[in-house]
């Protein structure tokens, strides 16, 4: 049985592996600093990095004796700069030309590797090459291609990224995010987050790739303004969301990017699916020591807006701070998360959520320090976990993929224990549970509240709510 060492944190981390990150000793000391969730970004590691990897995480695992989970990002359509002419430099204020045909880059333009895209664009439209580093506007447009007028001036480089609000982007899964898939998936990856979905049929064309036998779970990654508007559709065809602030903040005004991500979270909590926030969290931390103060009043705004996992990228990847931007981190979301109130999500005709608002609202009426859950597919612990309770949620399933796949749900600690057919077995487990486990302690004749369904191994049959004493 999983014992947790230190104070717990109810919202949880993902940390992003890279060169500074993938040593054994440090995915271990990443993991005692309060990582949960460890994301591979396929965009920049080959087969034997990724395999090392996750063999480590899984070694960190076992030392620590608490589930760690393993997440694989997909690279996705991502639009790029073609070849450039190396030295090349725009200036601000010349015209620039985006070609229709593959062309050598130079002062005069560039072709792209989807084309296809141009006749989106119209004039008017921002383009940014790169994080943002250099700006373009659409002037004119003709079968050639588009000219533009460069705003923003810098050095071109070949791959850069391109982005603007006015590209709505249909592509098929390229060969190389169905390899990784398959590889990840041989692996055991307990998730996949897709890139640049913009449609619910993008997470089906992911989904139909995936065994039938514990398969991973699928983060929709909203990144443009077509997946903003389709996002209660995605979500019911996906697993969850991440809020990718990235290329998404490229995509929309970047005025409402914040109030996009209050509702995308609101959305997922609504659903009962974990939303993950992402990008330039605590990027000052990539070269500082300290993060900003706004950047700590950004990771606390998205524990206040109730996400159930936030993400830091480079900081943990290539910073020069990996264990120190994790602690930091961890202690934010200490502090910010004992401010998010209750929700109330009663009215539900299912008896599942029924069943789980009553849980909550029981459990706050009799004092009790604990909810414990018993759940096949984890649906119970994350109803239950929307509400966002006071008190912490301990999972127990007999499924190692639902345990490892809970790790992304904010408030849920799960187990894994033997199957159970009997109530007094229940009672037993959830005793030893309380008894044996550090994560909380319980005073003599202490309360908890059990939620459980009958008959038992069966997923989706939670009918039944019990309050115990210790």
């Amino acid at each position: 049985m999983n014992t947790f060492a230190q104070t717990p944190k109810k919202v949880k981390i993902i940390a992003t592996i890279g060169p500074s990150s993938d040593s054994r000793e440090m995915i271990l000391e990443l993991a005692n600093a309060g990582v949960d969730i460890f994301r591979i970004n396929l965009s920049h590691a080959i087969r034997e990095d990724i395999l090392n990897r996750i063999q480590k995480i899984r070694q960190a695992e076992k030392i620590i004796n608490r589930p760690l989970a393993v997440m694989g990002d997909l690279v996705g359509p991502k639009i790029r700069v073609g070849t450039v002419e190396q030295g090349t430099t725009l200036e601000t204020g010349v015209k620039f030309k985006i070609f229709t045909k593959q062309t050598y880059g130079s002062k005069e333009g560039i072709s792209i590797n989807f084309p296809s895209i141009l006749k989106d664009l119209e004039k008017g439209n921002e383009i940014y090459l790169g994080d943002g580093e250099i700006k373009l506007e659409v002037i004119s447009k003709s079968d050639e291609g588009i000219e533009t007028k460069t705003i923003v001036g810098g050095e071109l480089r070949d791959r850069m990224g391109f982005s603007s609000q006015g590209i709505s982007m249909r592509f098929p899964l390229t060969e190389k995010d169905e390899s990784d898939i398959k590889l990840m998936c041989d692996l055991g990856t307990d998730a996949l987050a897709v890139s640049f979905v913009q449609s619910a049929k993008d997470i089906e064309s992911v989904r139909k790739l995936l065994p039938s036998k514990s398969p991973p779970i699928l983060i929709a990654k909203i990144e443009t303004m077509a997946a903003v508007e389709k996002a209660e559709e995605i979500l019911e065809v996906s697993d969850g969301l991440m809020v990718a602030r990235g290329d998404l903040g490229f995509s929309v005004p970047l005025p409402e990017l914040p109030h996009i991500q209050k509702s995308l979270i609101e959305l997922g909590r609504a659903k009962s699916k974990p939303v993950i926030t992402a990008t330039q969290m605590l990027e000052s931390m990539i070269k500082s020591y300290f993060p900003t103060r706004a950047e700590v009043s950004d990771v606390a705004n998205a524990i206040l807006d109730g996400t159930d996992a936030v993400m830091l990228s480079a900081e943990t990847a290539i910073g020069k701070f990996p264990v120190e931007v994790v602690k930091t981190m961890s202690n934010i979301i200490k502090t910010a998360e004992s401010k998010v109130p209750e929700k109330d999500f009663s009215g539900s005709e299912v008896v599942a959520d029924a069943i789980s608002a009553s849980t909550v609202h029981i459990s706050d009426e009799v004092g009790a320090s604990l909810i414990i859950v018993f759940t096949e597919s984890g649906y119970t612990a994350r109803v239950i976990a929307r509400h966002r309770p006071n008190q912490l949620i301990f999972a127990m399933t007999p499924n190692p993929r639902t345990v490892h796949t809970l790790c992304f749900s904010g408030g849920v600690f799960p187990f894994l224990t033997n199957p159970i057919s009997t109530f007094d077995q229940v009672l037993t487990l959830s005793k030893t549970l309380v008894k044996k486990n550090n994560l909380l302690r319980i005073k003599k004749g202490g309360l908890f509240v059990i939620s459980a369904g009958a008959p038992f191994g069966r997923s989706g049959t939670t009918n039944l709510v019990w309050v115990n004493k210790f």
